[in-house]
Order: C-alpha cells, then sequence, then structure tokens
C-alpha cells in the first residue's frame, strides 16, 4: 500500500508493502527511454512512488515517514511506500527487483555504486542543469556520474577523517596535528606507550581495512581506476605506499592490528586507548550515548587526512546516493519527489535525524547538525571530499574482494608485491566482462 496523510500520523513508522507496489504511477509499461523531467507541476503530478533505502532505521523512520514524506504527499497528493533494508542485503534486494522486473521508483545505494547500475541500464539519467543549479561541490558529485552523464545525487553523506586526545598530543609536546603523512607516523610512534597506541586506524571503528586502504592511496596522490573506468589505477606506486605505511605502523606498534571496536562497546579512542584515531561523522551519535564527555567543546580535536605527496589533505566520503529508476511508471513523480528531498531543509531534518553529513552546507539553521562537531567539520571541508571506493561498471564485484585482499597483506599472508598483483588480477577479470 502507498501511504495516505492520514496512515502517516495514525501509524507512522509501519511497515508498507515491499517492491511488489513498485512503479504503479499510470499503470502503463514501464520504458526506460522516457526522461526523467523535473519540471512538471505539483497539479499535474497522479498516482504513487516507492522508495527504496538502507538508511531510516528505529526511530529514525519516524522522522522520514512524519517530516519528510508527509510534507510531499500534502503538496501534491502522490502517495509514498516505503522498503527498508539493511545495507548488507541491499545490492542482493536490487538485483532481485531487476531479476522481476518489479524494482522501487526511487533507489538510495552507495558510493561507488552508481556506475554499475547506470552501465545495466536500471538508472535513469538526471538532467545536469539540474544538479548544476543545486550548487554542490564537485568531490560530491564525481561519482555520481557515469560515461559523462548523471545517474545519482548525493543525498546523506558519511564522511571520514582523523580525531585525536588533546590533551595527549600536549603530553607529548605535540602543538599541532600532522600536516604530512611522514608527520602522522612520527607522531603516531611518539604518541604510542603507556598502554597507548598511538594510532586507531585498523579497529573497524570507523570503516573496513578496504577503505583504510583507499583512504591512504588517495592520500598518497592515487586513484582507484582510470578516468573512464576501464583500468585499474589502485596497484600502482600510490597503492604500494598506502600498503607499506599501514605495515611499517604496525611493526613499530604506532598501529595495532589485533585491536578491535567490540560490539556494543566503547571504540579504543573512545576508551583513551587510542591518541589518535580514523573517525566517521556517523560516530558522534554513539559518543552522545557512551561517552559524552567527548561531544564537550574542546574534548576532541579533529584534522583530514595528510598528503603524502605533496598535494592536499582528504577526506574520505561515504554515504547514501538517490537514483532514479529507469524502469519507473511514474518518473514524473519519483523526480518531483527526488527534489524535495533534496531541497536544503528536508536535507538537514533528514541528515540531523540519522547522524549523518548534507552534501551542501546551504541549509537551514539545525541544532542537531551544529552541535555535531564531527558535522561541522566534515561540512567546512567537503571540498576536501576526494576519497571515494568506486569509479568503474565492475565495482559491486570487486568491493568485497578487495577487502579480504587488504586484509591477507595486513596479516602478512601475502607480500604487498603479491597484493598489488592480486588487486589488479581482481580489477582486470571484472572489467573484462564489461567488454
Amino acid at each position: 500500500m502507498s501511504f495516505t496523510r492520514r496512515s502517516l500520523l495514525a501509524g507512522s513508522g509501519a511497515a508498507a508493502l515491499g517492491l511488489g507496489a513498485a512503479a504503479c504511477g499510470s499503470g502503463e509499461a514501464a520504458d526506460p527511454d522516457v526522461p526523467v523531467d523535473l519540471e512538471v507541476a505539483d497539479a499535474d503530478l497522479t498516482g504513487s512512488i516507492s522508495l527504496l533505502t538502507p538508511d531510516y532505521v528505529g526511530d529514525d523512520r519516524i522522522v522520514l515517514d512524519e517530516d519528510v514524506i508527509a510534507p510531499f504527499i500534502d503538496r501534491t497528493g502522490v502517495g509514498v511506500s516505503v522498503d527498508q533494508v539493511d545495507w548488507n542485503k541491499l545490492n542482493e534486494k536490487i538485483s532481485t527487483g531487476i531479476a522481476g522486473g518489479i524494482i522501487a521508483d526511487l533507489i538510495m545505494t552507495g558510493v561507488g555504486w552508481t556506475q554499475p547500475f547506470a552501465e545495466k541500464g536500471i538508472f535513469a539519467e538526471i538532467p545536469a542543469d539540474f544538479i548544476e543549479d543545486l550548487g554542490f561541490d564537485e568531490s560530491v558529485l564525481a561519482s555520481t556520474r557515469f560515461e559523462g552523464k548523471y545517474y545519482s545525487l548525493p543525498q546523506a553523506l558519511d564522511m571520514r577523517f582523523l580525531g585525536y586526545h588533546p590533551e595527549m598530543f600536549e603530553a607529548r609536546g605535540i602543538t599541532e596535528p600532522p600536516t604530512t603523512m611522514d608527520e602522522l607516523a612520527d607522531a603516531a610512534l611518539e604518541l604510542t606507550g603507556d598502554d597507548v597506541v598511538g594510532f586507531d586506524y585498523l579497529s573497524g571503528s570507523a570503516g573496513s581495512a578496504r577503505q583504510a586502504f583507499v583512504f591512504l592511496l588517495y592520500a598518497f596522490g592515487g586513484t582507484m581506476f582510470s578516468a573512464d573506468g576501464m583500468a585499474a589505477t589502485l596497484h600502482e606506486e600510490p597503492g604500494r605506499l598506502a600498503l607499506q605505511w599501514m605495515l611499517d605502523r604496525m611493526d613499530d606498534g604506532s598501529i595495532d592490528y589485533d585491536m578491535q571496536a567490540a560490539e556494543g562497546q566503547p571504540s579504543p579512542f573512545q576508551q583513551k586507548r587510542a591518541a589518535m584515531s580514523l573517525v566517521a561523522t556517523g560516530n558522534w551519535p554513539t559518543w552522545q550515548q557512551m561517552t559524552p564527555e567527548l561531544c564537550e567543546e574542546g574534548a576532541v580535536g579533529v584534522f583530514l587526512m595528510p598528503p603524502g605527496a605533496g598535494g592536499d589533505p582528504v577526506m574520505f566520503q561515504g554515504g547514501t546516493f538517490l537514483s532514479i529508476s529507469s524502469l519507473s511508471k511514474n518518473k514524473d513523480a519519483a523526480g518531483a519527489f527526488m527534489k524535495h528531498m533534496l531541497d536544503p531543509e528536508f536535507l538537514g531534518i533528514a541528515n540531523a535525524a540519522i547522524g549523518k553529513v548534507p552534501p551542501t552546507p546551504d541549509i537551514p539553521p539545525n541544532e542537531e547538525i551544529e552541535s555535531s562537531l564531527l558535522t561541522r567539520f566534515a561540512l567546512d571541508n567537503l571540498h576536501h571530499a576526494g576519497a571515494t571506493e568506486g569509479g568503474t561498471a565492475a565495482y559491486m564485484q570487486i568491493r568485497t574482494n578487495l577487502d579480504g585482499i587488504v586484509e591477507g597483506c595486513l596479516t602478512r599472508k601475502k607480500s604487498v608485491v603479491e597484493t598489488l598483483e592480486d588487486m589488479k588480477s581482481l580489477c582486470d577479470d571484472a572489467i573484462s566482462r564489461l567488454r
């Protein structure tokens, strides 16, 4: 069923029917070649649409239903059904929908997912003039394109950078955050001792081993793939430097591979067992709940990943991106709801609810966003958010296997040279299937 204003207010958060109700606008057969028209007047919109999302779990769903969807229904009369699925089941959900020819009108996916689904013809092209008018920084748009056209837009970002305990810096005579990778290595070693690890980079509290590698890859001036996505580049010299940097820190004890973030427990950084750490903007709600003292002004310092090749510092960009299905039977309404979700007011409301970062700082004042040190820092540094996964239409066949390859290097099962060869082989094989 689709939500109505009454059902939203009477039972916010109740489950709607899944994708079997998707694309139920006109009743006509879906035509993937019908373009998205973002200029249709609200009065001309009809029917209903469906949204597939991995976000808005638990109480967050109430905000989506009452504060984001309900105003759209009030304004347009278009019904909206929501299918919420866990991130680890999202790819399977989309693939099953594709196979059955029944898929949501709007689909929310992650960074690196756009090119694979655009290449398969699942995502509809989004008019470039609309995107240009949004004024988003190029850093948050780079992963939305395939073959020069736009197929997704950032809706809620998850940024990663480095955090530190100022009192630990002070105790070791470190007056400023590191500005180069060599300085970061020196600081990590200096801060190690007395049951404290200098740098928690691999505990998993802010990302996987794959993402840790990708972050350093960009810091050393590298990329994952060529500009056209048809050749791997992650195995080149910046990739070697990234792997070797982690291994060297493990060798000198400033990174402890065995230090892990236990499920449901404060991270090593929260417990002050680590002086510096990879942190994610999504960590803030956990800090508020488990270690609120870290949320006090001045309790934690943050800085960008320093460059290792004389370039600019970088921030890792993850998050949730919004696309319109090419199979939608109601692209006009789907496009209207996409515009609605990207309105600055609703970007602020939605991101505040799920602890993520709007893709633009140009949003109305929002107390929850402004109270988060991590979100404020991310918004101030969006132009540095160039470290992203993906870049090839073959990435869905690469991403999961890449984790194991990086782990093999970190556990010394493979040498750096062998690891880089395995990376190249994995990517070459996946890309060859595109041709």
